[in-house]
């Protein structure tokens, strides 16, 4: 009896490929079995919570924490995220203090001729009493905000500034310093507006 050893060998090739496929069905099989068993316990429990919290939002305070903090987060992300220019969120976080401070900035930033120039600013009592919504930062958070220096009244460069910030009936601007006596002066008068940051 002569073995047909090729014929043997390409059955045993389609048996294994049947075997596998056969082992591939039952293994899927299993698998969505225990998937939908764990589903069913899953939508279950989804259920449950999402009833839990519908009852935990029906009591009137629970209500009115959901609206103040998690709506009212909610509506300052989109708000945010719609305006999310670095200017923007600098002009919103630090408000008059920081916008103030740009526009001060801005006059020598269009006098391309003046350089290094220390700028004295008066406290924000002076600025209130004279109309001008103006908080005045530090010298060092100035500096930070805009690249220009400044000092207050009571620091000891105070009598080195070139340019000086005035303020009258709701209006700043910037003017220079031509003469320290007037400078002096000017220092001297205005130690009597509380520093405050």
């Amino acid at each position: 009896m002569l073995v047909d050893f090729h014929n043997m060998l390409r059955f045993s090739k389609e048996y294994n490929w049947f075997v596998r496929l056969q082992f591939l069905f039952v293994s899927i099989s299993a698998f969505l079995a225990v998937l939908f068993v764990h589903m069913k316990k899953t939508i279950l429990l989804t259920f449950i919570s999402v009833s839990v919290l519908y009852l935990f939002f029906q009591f009137p305070r629970n209500n009115q924490w959901f609206a103040k903090r998690i709506l009212a987060y909610w509506n300052d992300f989109n708000s945010q995220r719609k305006h999310s220019g670095v200017e923007v969120r600098k002009r919103k976080r630090w408000e008059s203090g920081y916008t103030v401070s740009k526009q001060i900035a801005g006059f020598f930033e269009k006098n391309h001729h003046i350089k290094n120039a220390i700028v004295l600013v008066p406290p924000s009592a002076y600025f209130k009493e004279r109309g001008v919504d103006y908080d005045v930062p530090e010298p060092a958070v100035f500096y930070y905000y805009t690249g220009l220096r400044t000092t207050w009244i009571n620091s000891p460069i105070a009598m080195e500034a070139d340019w000086m910030v005035i303020a009258d009936k709701g209006r700043y601007q910037v003017v220079p310093v031509t003469d320290k006596t007037v400078l002096s002066d000017s220092i001297n008068n205005l130690k009597k507006y509380p520093l405050s940051l």
